[in-house]
């Protein structure tokens, strides 16, 4: 299967900012990659727990069909000194309750592929959702796919 990785990723990228900008908020989804075609995973949590849980869940099933990749989105908080400052102090809700930045989270891990990310801060405005400048990171941890790339060898 010939895929343009990047491009996917910016294509959903386009249809989540229409989605937030008409919803007001965003679903998280996973897509797995695999050789036959990419698959979308709903994630559905409420809690720390049930959100370890589904991505639990979401790296099981991209086993067991011998994904190539992973590609998530999410809507998330962040913060401007994200990897320079350690985790200490940190606490689940830490960054609503500074009031921190918004932004559409996509990821992107696999045995096939280096981990990289997009994230597009925008914020909330009476003429609706204002976005920023879209930003990419190929330095990054994924701590939600927890033994997802790290366990797998290369499965093409």
């Amino acid at each position: 299967m010939e895929l343009d990785l990047k491009q996917f990723v910016r294509q959903v990228l386009d249809v989540a900012k229409e989605n937030l900008s008409r919803d007001g908020f965003l679903i998280p989804v996973a897509f797995l990659v695999t050789p036959e075609g990419i698959f979308a995973v709903p994630v559905q949590f409420e809690n720390p727990e049930q959100k370890e849980r589904a991505y639990r869940e979401v790296v099981e099933e991209a086993k067991r069909r011998m994904a190539l990749a992973i590609v998530t989105l999410n809507d998330a908080r962040y913060s401007a000194n994200a990897g320079k400052e350690t985790l200490e102090g940190y606490y689940q809700g830490k960054l609503a309750e500074e009031r921190a930045p918004e932004c559409i989270v996509m990821t992107v891990s696999g045995p096939g592929v280096a981990s990289w990310n997009l994230t597009l801060p925008y914020q909330r405005a009476e003429e609706g959702i204002v976005f920023g400048e879209v930003q990419e990171n190929d330095e990054v941890q994924i701590n939600l796919l927890a033994g997802w790339a790290s366990d797998l060898t290369n499965p093409s």
